[in-house]
């Protein structure tokens, strides 16, 4: 037995069907799962970029103290002590502007990719033509709401006008 073709298409509702409500939020749901899901994995990658920073930059300073600390142990001319204290500072300072250059430089990726996602998603919506679960659902809940407030002859609101 052949399945019927369905409504949806790309996780989207076609324009002018009229699936049942929790259908729609059920797709908004899984539209709101996934969109949640990419961005996760994207600060994730971000999160695992500045732990990596992180960790180069302190292997870094790891070895240039380590090496400053053997040139110590040996006795040196003030001359000498200076111009290590100068250098140590010099690098320090040059070290560390590099490590927040590219810390911004993570993050800056990082919420790129992040933006991407969002507007592949947007992007997409627009150029299929279909509708959104979102803004499926945006259609149908005027009228809904609209029936709960509407006042028929002989209710309550009547009966307090009378007296």
């Amino acid at each position: 037995m052949r399945e019927k073709p369905s409504n949806m298409r790309s996780g989207a509702l076609q324009e002018g069907s009229n699936p049942a409500p929790w259908n729609l939020l059920v797709d908004l749901s899984r539209q709101q799962l996934a969109m949640s899901a990419e961005l996760a994995c994207a600060m994730f990658r971000g999160s695992e970029a500045l732990r990596k920073i992180q960790q180069d930059t302190a292997h870094q300073a790891s070895t240039r103290y380590e090496t400053l600390a053997q040139k110590l142990s040996a006795s040196c001319q003030p001359a000498d002590l200076m111009a290590l204290q100068s250098e140590l500072l010099r690098v320090d300072l040059q070290s560390a502007g590099q490590y927040w250059q590219q810390l911004v430089a993570a993050g800056l990726q990082t919420q790129k990719e992040m933006m991407g996602s969002v507007s592949q998603m947007l992007d997409s919506e627009k150029n299929s033509g279909v509708k959104s679960a979102l803004q499926a659902i945006q259609t149908i809940i005027p009228p809904m709401a609209s029936s709960f407030y509407v006042a028929s002859p002989g209710t309550v609101d009547d009966q307090h006008r009378d007296s």
